[in-house]
């Protein structure tokens, strides 16, 4: 990547920490939204820290018990629309009972549950602010910032209980994959960016990009690249960590 666009990511990072910082009150509950960022030029490689980098971030909330979601496909591009649905439930799962890299055991006691097709759209803007909650969790497609892959606004009580978490997916400026095509140039693993959202409503922040770029909850997802499909160290730990707590 060329130093432009490296600062360029930098400065989308510094602005989403600020996003992800800022906390709004609804009532009685509670948004937050995060997202990940479309790396433009060499796909971000997996490093051989990805199974002993153990950094992870928490958010104060957490999915217990079984989180219900549902899908709607209305303006899912033509190259994923068949494959969507199983990529995103694939994401979903991963992130339910812990699956890695690392052949940790993939034991955690939530279920991402898939509940059928929606009509209902996320409740995200296109210039991704949280714009409300029906208690629904529903994953749909839409305009986003550019540099924005996705976007998740998880909706919580003081306590920490997830009520919704609605995922927006950009359909304008990126194109996707499910299947990793033999000539692959900019272009986004859709199951890759649905695991970092997923563990997003899970109650995990962004790590560094710097230095646990292997881990999926890395700020950045490089073009191309399917590695980060399963869970890092960081991940998973961060994930046992919400497990335990009470």
């Amino acid at each position: 990547m060329d130093a432009k666009g490296d600062n360029k990511i930098k400065a989308t990072v510094a602005a989403l920490a600020l996003v992800g910082a800022t906390l709004a009150a609804v009532g009685p509950v509670h948004v937050v939204g995060h997202a990940v960022i479309a790396g433009r030029a060499t796909p971000i490689a997996a490093s051989t820290n990805e199974c002993t980098d153990k950094s992870y971030a928490l958010r104060n909330w957490k999915v217990t018990g079984t989180h219900t979601w549902y899908y709607n496909g209305a303006g899912a591009p033509a190259s994923v629309a068949g494959t969507a649905l199983t990529a995103i439930t694939s994401a979903s799962n991963t992130v339910a009972k812990g699956r890695n890299r690392c052949g940790l055991p993939t034991d955690l006691p939530t279920t991402y549950s898939y509940a059928g097709t929606s009509t209902a759209k996320a409740q995200i803007s296109a210039e991704a602010t949280c714009t409300g909650n029906d208690n629904r969790s529903v994953v749909s497609w839409g305009a986003l910032p550019p540099s924005y892959l996705a976007y998740t606004c998880t909706y919580f009580r003081a306590n920490g209980t997830v009520l919704a978490s609605d995922v927006l997916i950009d359909n304008v400026a990126n194109a996707w994959f499910t299947t990793l095509p033999a000539s692959c140039r900019l272009i986004y693993d859709l199951e890759t960016t649905m695991a970092h959202e997923r563990l997003h409503t899970a109650g995990l922040a962004h790590v560094s990009q710097s230095t646990s770029a292997a881990q999926t909850m890395a700020p950045s997802s490089g073009p191309c690249n399917t590695g980060r499909r399963l869970l890092g160290a960081g991940d998973y730990a961060g994930l046992k960590a919400i497990a335990n707590r009470g």
